[in-house]
């Protein structure tokens, strides 16, 4: 039986455009985050074992463990390239189809460029540094491969929290 190749020709169209970007935007954390951070963590795990809470403690402990493997490399640079039929983060496709749009979160302290996935029940989004390119710059790229900027987005209140407590 002759087995049919699954790799056929594939042709995302010609380059449109591409940048470079952060995982997420690297907080400055000084020792004074760092001291409340520690106050809290250990200040939380101590109270729950006083008071025979161990699984609330261990929670904390996987909790913090977790958080901390996530944000390891947090400085790691990849290569967003978008092309006439999809977009290529890193080595991953998305076809141009996979989204409704996108939308910005951006002034003095954060520069993100959200693509909205349709199709999707819970309004997931992929969130990527902007790097130094400014929303003008996306904007008029994005136009070109027929992608809508979703004007009625906001950030929230999770991610801002998040972005508030540089977490």
């Amino acid at each position: 039986m002759k087995k049919e190749s699954t790799n056929q020709n594939f042709d995302p169209g010609k380059i449109v455009f591409e940048w470079e970007a952060l995982d997420y935007h690297p907080h400055k954390r000084g020792w004074l985050w760092i001291t409340i951070f520690c106050l809290i963590f250990f200040g939380s795990a101590i109270w729950a074992l006083f008071y025979g809470d161990w699984v609330m403690a261990l929670t904390l402990f996987i909790a913090v463990a977790v958080y901390f493997y996530i944000h390891r490399n947090g400085d790691e640079e990849h290569q967003i390239t978008v092309f006439e039929k999809g977009i290529f983060i890193d080595r991953r496709f998305f076809p141009k189809e996979a989204f409704s749009g996108f939308w910005f979160v951006y002034d003095e302290s954060v520069a993100v460029v959200n693509l909205q996935l349709s199709n999707t029940k819970n309004d997931k989004k992929i969130t990527l540094q902007m790097g130094k390119n400014d929303p003008e710059f996306f904007r008029n790229n994005f136009s070109k491969v027929g992608l809508l900027e979703l004007e009625d987005k906001k950030e929230g209140l999770v991610d801002l929290w998040m972005r508030a407590l540089k977490l």
